[in-house]
């Protein structure tokens, strides 16, 4: 009887990555930099960098995505049209703005990192993030 293999998916080469306040490598990662080595590295789209801005700059980003901002760049996309790859944007606990992101690995499942984490994939219906989701959002390259 042979050894059974499980086929690794994408997505478990970033869970468990640490975070780190304006990381952008496997050393670790803030949410924007998590986004941004998936799209790099999985789709080959090369997302601004923002510099080595913080965690809490960062929360223009996931507003401007969630606003719309940047609509030639990223666009709503209905809860019921999900695929893997689209960004979740989602508000603090209770909030009511934009302050976090996430990339879709599969319609249901969001891999996210945040200071109280590393890196992990969790279902949208998550206790931690299901009242957060704002809103989600493609990248004009995935259209």
């Amino acid at each position: 009887m042979g050894i059974a293999t499980a086929k690794m998916h994408w997505s478990d080469r970033y869970v468990g990555i640490p975070f780190r306040d304006g990381g952008r490598d496997l050393a670790g990662l803030d949410c924007w930099g998590l986004v941004r080595l998936v799209y790099a590295q999985e789709l080959g789209i090369d997302l601004p960098s923002y510099g080595e801005i913080s965690a809490r700059q960062l929360i223009s980003v996931a507003r401007a995505i969630s606003a719309g901002a940047r609509s030639e760049e990223w666009r709503p996309v209905g809860s019921d049209n999900l695929r893997p790859f689209d960004v979740a944007v989602m508000r603090r606990s209770g909030g009511i703005n934009a302050c976090h992101v996430g990339v879709l690995i599969r319609p249901g499942q969001v891999l996210h990192v945040e200071y109280a984490t590393a890196t992990v994939a969790v279902p949208l219906s998550h206790f931690t993030i299901r009242e957060r989701i704002a809103c989600f959002r493609r990248h004009k390259a995935m259209s």
